[in-house]
């Protein structure tokens, strides 16, 4: 079991027993034993006006955490107001936790949590409470937001893993062949360029 905060719901599937406890049972976090209320404070429930934001998360995944505020993804989120209206948060969530931005898309942190207002690692690891990988790793994730990159790395089958992971989020492999992966998103061969 993983320490933290006892949850402060028991019975969450007393509500919600349709798809979000059928989606989160999938989850690497239920396998662990992470309850609801570990992630989800107290405060508003139903419509939560503390959601889950990238500093929960960072509360357990720390590495990860401090490579993503060190990112261009988050330095170049949009900055809108979430946290106190929950349409905007579910508009959000439908949205891929992305928003318009000229031609492409951008991540978005909430304007009302400072510096450090972000939903990037819902962005990329939400998928109705599965919160995994696999849906960063579908073959076209990343090109939502940057556009066609035919040119760059040809992806002409379809369920192709996402190969842009590939080169911008691993880094290498330990003596033991362990993948390292960053969340830095970096160009390959510039991970410490810029610290």
């Amino acid at each position: 079991m993983i320490s933290g905060p006892k949850p402060y719901v028991q019975d969450c599937a007393t509500c919600h027993a349709g798809p979000i406890i059928a989606h989160y049972a999938e989850s690497r976090h239920a396998a662990v034993g992470i309850r609801c209320g570990q992630c989800h404070t107290p405060g508003g429930h139903p419509g939560f006006s503390q959601p889950v934001a990238d500093g929960k998360c960072g509360g357990c995944h720390q590495p990860e955490y401090q490579q993503t505020l060190a990112s261009r993804h988050f330095a170049s989120r949009l900055q809108v107001s979430l946290d106190t209206d929950p349409a905007a948060r579910s508009t959000l969530r439908h949205d891929g936790f992305t928003a318009a931005a000229g031609t492409s898309r951008r991540f978005v942190g909430d304007s009302s949590s400072g510096e450090l207002g972000g939903r990037l690692c819902a962005a990329c690891h939400y998928d109705d409470h599965r919160l995994g990988l696999a849906i960063v790793e579908r073959a076209n994730f990343c090109v939502g937001c940057h556009g066609n990159r035919a040119e760059h790395f040809p992806d002409e089958t379809a369920g192709t893993p996402n190969r842009c992971m590939t080169c911008h989020v691993r880094v290498g492999t330990t003596v033991a062949g362990q993948i390292v992966n960053t969340h830095r998103f970096t160009v390959p061969g510039a991970e410490d360029a810029d610290r």
